[in-house]
């Protein structure tokens, strides 16, 4: 029998060792690496891609939609599911335009966990079950929406630079961030309201009443 190769990235202890737990008790899964953060998950996976990852997106450091798309676009044949709390529509879809092969609650039962992993190492696109019947349609075919996404404090602080003129390199010396953390925070905007540049980012934004 050919091991399911596992890594897991979550800055909880209690989440990683709870979800290990459950992945022991499948006699065809092994567990690769188990990180607290995105750092550790790059270096750990030139020593080591597996075939599934586990991936939180509320990471200190790096934002988990980035490294999504990072590690889908470097790694391949790593399957990515991201393992979270957040229910946001706009989050998930932006999840499944980075690489991601599933979208996983932290509420999972090891019996969906099973389920997702099966599904993902068969090629196929899971979500998890309470979100699947209300998003599953809009998430895969990408329908329009007007509502506002869900934007994180930073996010917000991010889009009111970029609302007055401003230059990722203007916004990152003012944060003390990288110009490619800009860079990220900018294109998961641009993920989140469903536009293509700068100027449709800010007029939506102002349409949507997240930025004046």
């Amino acid at each position: 029998m050919n091991s399911i190769t596992i890594a897991l990235v979550d800055d909880h202890p209690a989440i990683l060792n709870g979800l290990q737990m459950i992945l022991q008790g499948f006699p065809d899964v092994s567990v690769t690496g188990a990180w607290g953060n995105g750092d550790q998950l790059l270096d750990g996976l030139q020593v080591q891609a597996p075939a599934v990852l586990f991936l939180d997106i509320q990471l200190p450091g790096q934002d988990g939609l980035a490294l999504c798309r990072r590690v889908s676009a470097d790694y391949p044949e790593t399957r990515v599911i991201i393992f979270t709390n957040v229910e946001d529509k706009h989050t998930i879809r932006t999840a499944f335009q980075n690489g991601a092969a599933g979208y996983l609650l932290k509420t999972a039962g090891s019996r969906e966990i099973r389920e997702a992993i099966d599904t993902v190492t068969a090629g196929e696109q899971y979500v998890h079950n309470e979100l699947k019947d209300q998003m599953f349609q809009q998430i895969i075919q990408r329908k329009p929406s007007r509502y506002a996404p869900s934007l994180t404090r930073r996010e917000k602080e991010i889009l009111g630079f970029i609302a007055q003129g401003l230059s990722n390199q203007e916004i990152a010396d003012k944060l003390s961030l990288s110009v490619r953390t800009i860079e990220n925070h900018r294109y998961n905007l641009m993920q989140k309201l469903d536009v293509k540049n700068t100027a449709a980012l800010v007029r939506k934004a102002m349409e949507l009443g997240l930025a004046s």
